[in-house]
């Protein structure tokens, strides 16, 4: 055969070699490129035709004369030179010590030798009984194989076209050695039970861990040490079972500390199964968490914080977050005061962000603005209406399933609540498993990285890590975090290319969360749900009252309706058995001043009610605040019945908060934690904190004066007089 490949050509149906007949003679196709061929006559002229394959192709008598075992035998195999030259010295030497052997099983003769070797001959010999002969000799050199090991290395290596390299790489070489050698499996499985079941308690030698193991194996395996072959297995000698540990990391992981030790424990073991959702908002992951920042608080002293998040596993896009002040209470324990964290209502509100677009403040960077990001912004300007107001580059994801912790305020019964009316389906991650929801732990690392140690109050990672005089510096309050923290967001996180984001179109590119959903709300669409009013109302704190002629009570707080229409309800019955005919009430924690009593008798009309002493309360107040006063005002002797004295003790605390050089500043209250964003709920109520507008004197009608007994006037005394006719006034 000769000739060359280059290029391509138009037909695979003949390759180089391939003999045909053609015009009344027999070819061999010597080369062919694009659309021409050239054959080499086989009947002794020397001549090529080099012609286009079209034309003979089309002639009536062509035909292939080659099949495909003649293609292969024709086949020419590489130079043993050619394949081992890449070889390192040694596997070149311990290559063609193979090669030698392999030829002899398949041929029956060693490469330069004329005349087989007794045992080899092909004509006397079958296979099998070469490659008994052969396992016998290397047995003799030393080398211990079976007649059914040489077998499969001649196949493999005739496979690889004699290629001896092959036999030097069974996958020994690459293979992974067994930490725990040839241990029972059974005692190494007991070995990390044992371990993983003290990672909580306090650390102890690899003693006690020899003496747990042990008790173990008697009770579970009792039946299976009374065989003497079985008892050597699984109890092992004390110097055997120190090593095993030692191989299999166990030592060293009961050095570390406890956290540590339970971290590692709570980790799931591999294979990991990886978390895929396909459309936007199919499965969202929240977790709270410390946000390592110090924080002014309401009563002007450093606060700790806590941050919580909803990422979206389609789009890795971070669909709301909210920073609340973590506080411990002051007092003994049992009696603490002014304690507070991540409340079942702050989740809520974390949910509630899902279906508004997040607003631009004054002062943000332009580059935060959805119109300046790679969201598909004259579409959703189209599709909803408040994309056309100034909106940062953050898209609105509705959750439809959430994977949460067991924190106490996932598991209230109004978070579940309010999942239930948004639709929301709810999955629980095990207990101590922060791997069930690991793209909201890398989002906490991901902002102590960005945000939050480039941030004034920065306490580190770990205590060890702490500066001095944290407390100290020019700490930002609770809502400007939060403004921060969304502004990094829409700026930095949402814009950052993610390593995780891979597009089905461009799998070589890396995506952003902004431009993911870009990608995918053109496959899923969207569809805008704006929270109305009476939506809102749904989402607040629930209480189930009776209706009296003083009203509602609500936390120990009286509330009743300026136009009278609570009175229609007074002493009814709501007819809700389940609640002991009990009528249904919403409050806002962070405005507590209106509520809002449901009738559902009729038209399922809302009440609003006010708080009876709320004209007392000037500055901004929260149901914290009256909890906190509620239990100082326990603590010295009083009544959480008496309203008066605990409006006033919460008047008092916010009062005390009022502070600045300047007497002006002294007199404005230090506007305390009133939540990230407020629903809208139509208040419709009269606000006493609101200032009045301000009073036009030309509009105030005169008021009649009256006469006062005893104290008539003279009109004669005190009338005009009467003007002369040249306009003089007379003597008299």
């Amino acid at each position: 055969m000769t000739g060359t490949l280059s290029g391509w050509f138009e037909t695979d149906r003949v390759h180089l070699g391939d003999r045909v007949h053609w015009q009344g003679r027999t070819w061999e196709v010597s080369a062919f490129k694009g659309r021409q061929i050239t054959l080499r006559p086989l009947s002794g002229e020397d001549t090529p035709v080099d012609t286009l394959w079209r034309e003979v192709e089309s002639t009536p008598d062509f035909a292939v004369l080659d099949d495909a075992d003649q293609r292969a035998a024709r086949r020419r195999l590489p130079p043993l030179g050619e394949l081992l030259e890449a070889a390192e010295p040694d596997e070149r030497k311990k290559a063609l010590w193979w090669h030698e052997h392999m030829k002899e099983l398949d041929t029956g003769l060693r490469p330069g030798h004329l005349t087989p070797r007794p045992g080899y001959d092909p004509e006397a010999t079958t296979l099998k009984q070469r490659c008994e002969a052969k396992a016998a000799e290397l047995t003799a050199a030393g080398f211990e194989f079976t007649w059914r090991a040489l077998d499969d290395k001649r196949r493999k290596w005739k496979n690889a076209d004699e290629n001896p390299l092959v036999l030097l790489y069974d996958g020994r070489r690459n293979r992974t050695p067994d930490p725990g050698g040839r241990t029972d499996k059974r005692v190494i499985a007991l070995m990390h039970e044992v371990v993983a079941r003290g990672a909580r308690e306090s650390g102890g030698r690899v003693t006690r861990v020899y003496e747990d193991v042990e008790t173990l194996v008697h009770k579970r395996y009792a039946q299976e040490l009374k065989d003497p072959k079985e008892a050597e297995r699984l109890l092992l000698p004390r110097s055997t079972f120190y090593t095993r540990m030692k191989e299999l990391g166990l030592t060293e992981q009961l050095k570390q500390t406890t956290r540590q030790r339970s971290r590692r424990a709570s980790k799931p073991r591999s294979p990991y199964t990886p978390t895929v959702a396909l459309r936007p908002g199919q499965l969202v992951q929240i977790d709270t968490s410390p946000l390592k920042i110090k924080a002014i608080g309401d009563d002007g002293r450093a606060i700790s914080a806590e941050l919580t998040s909803a990422i979206d596993v389609a789009t890795r896009d971070c669909m709301a977050l909210m920073i609340v002040p973590a506080v411990t209470g002051e007092g003994k324990p049992g009696q603490r005061i002014g304690g507070r964290a991540t409340k079942a209502f702050d989740l809520v509100l974390l949910l509630a962000q899902c279906f508004a677009p997040l607003s631009m403040r004054p002062g943000w960077d332009p580059l935060t603005a959805a119109s300046a990001s790679a969201l598909p912004y004259d579409k959703l300007c189209e599709a909803d209406a408040r994309f056309a107001q100034a909106v940062a580059a953050r898209p609105i994801i509705h959750p439809r399933t959430i994977v949460i912790d067991q924190g106490s305020p996932y598991l209230s019964d109004h978070f579940k609540m309010v999942c239930s009316f948004l639709g929301i389906s709810i999955i629980y991650a095990r207990k101590d498993t922060p791997t069930d929801k690991p793209l909201a732990e890398a989002f906490f690392h991901g902002i102590g990285d960005t945000f939050s140690q480039f941030a004034m109050g920065w306490t580190g990672r770990t205590h060890e890590q702490r500066g001095n005089g944290v407390e100290r510096q020019r700490l930002y309050s609770i809502n400007q975090l939060q403004a921060a923290a969304e502004e990094w967001v829409a700026l930095d996180y949402q814009q950052q290319p993610h390593e995780g984001l891979r597009s089905p179109l461009y799998p070589g590119m890396v995506l952003s969360p902004n431009k993911m959903y870009d990608h995918l709300v053109a496959t899923y669409g969207y569809r805008p749900r704006q929270l109305t009013a009476e939506d809102n109302r749904k989402l607040l704190v629930p209480a189930w009252v009776k209706v009296t002629d003083k009203g509602i009570q609500i936390e120990n707080r009286t509330y009743q309706s300026r136009d009278g229409r609570l009175r229609e309800l007074e002493g009814l019955d709501s007819g809700l058995k389940r609640k002991n005919g009990r009528w249904e009430a919403r409050y806002y924690p962070y405005y507590p001043e209106v509520a809002w009593l449901y009738d559902h008798r009729l038209n399922g009309d809302w009440i609003p009610v006010e708080f009876i002493y709320r004209h007392l309360l000037t500055d901004p107040w929260t149901q914290y605040h009256w909890q906190d006063a509620a239990d100082e005002h326990v603590l010295r002797g009083g009544s959480r019945d008496d309203e008066i004295a605990i409006t006033l003790a919460v008047k008092k605390r916010r009062r005390r908060t009022r502070s600045g050089p300047t007497a002006r500043q002294a007199a404005e209250p230090r506007l305390p934690f009133r939540g990230t964003v407020r629903l809208d709920v139509g208040d419709t109520a009269f606000d006493g904190t609101k200032p009045l507008t301000p009073l036009d004197p030309d509009t105030v009608p005169l008021y009649p004066s009256l006469p006062v007994p005893g104290r008539e006037v003279d009109e004669d005394r005190y009338a005009l007089p009467t003007l002369e006719p040249d306009g003089s006034v007379p003597d008299s």
